[in-house]
C-alpha cells in the first residue's frame, strides 16, 4: 500500500466507492455530523438490538478523509456495542494524533495514520465517529470542529 500524504489506497478506495452508503429502514436511530468549516456533512444512520449494533448506514457530502472513515467505521461497527466503538474511537483518536503507529484493532482505519501529519484534517475523520457516538446516545447533531 503506498502513502501519497493522508490519501493511502484504502482511502481513496472507500473515498470513491464507499460502503454502506445509503440510508437504512425505520426504525434507526441517526444523528447529523457537521463540519461547518470544512464543509463536511454527514448522517449515520444504525440500528441496534440488545445493545449492540447490527446495521450501519451513512450519506452525506463529505471531504475524501470524511468518506472514506465513515465507509470504514462501518464494518467496525457492526456487532460492538457503545463500550466497544468507545474504545475503538479513543484508539482511533490516538492513532491520527501519532501516539500510536497503529493498533490491531482498527483493522484498516490503521490507513489513516498518516493524519498524524496532517493536523487540520483530523477532525475530518473524527468527524463520523462523533457521529456514530451521537447516534447511539440519541443527540441529533455533533460536530468536531472547536469552538472559536
Amino acid at each position: 500500500m503506498s502513502a501519497k500524504g493522508p490519501y493511502r489506497d484504502i482511502v481513496l478506495d472507500h473515498h470513491r466507492a464507499p460502503r454502506r452508503r445509503g440510508r437504512l429502514a425505520p426504525p434507526a436511530q441517526s444523528a447529523e455530523g457537521v463540519n461547518a468549516l470544512c464543509g463536511d456533512q454527514l448522517r449515520i444512520e444504525v440500528r441496534v438490538e440488545q445493545g449492540r449494533v447490527v446495521a450501519y448506514a451513512f450519506e452525506g457530502t463529505c471531504c475524501a478523509i470524511a468518506t472514506a472513515t465513515a465507509s470504514l467505521l462501518g464494518d467496525r461497527a457492526i456487532g460492538g456495542d457503545a463500550d466497544d466503538l468507545g474504545a475503538l474511537e479513543r484508539r482511533f483518536a490516538a492513532l491520527v494524533a501519532g501516539e500510536i503507529a497503529e493498533a490491531a484493532e482498527l483493522g484498516a482505519l490503521n490507513a489513516l495514520s498518516e493524519l498524524a501529519r496532517y493536523p487540520a484534517r483530523r477532525k475530518c475523520a473524527l468527524l463520523p465517529f462523533a457521529t456514530l457516538r451521537a447516534a447511539l446516545r440519541g443527540e441529533a447533531r455533533t460536530t468536531t470542529e472547536t469552538p472559536a
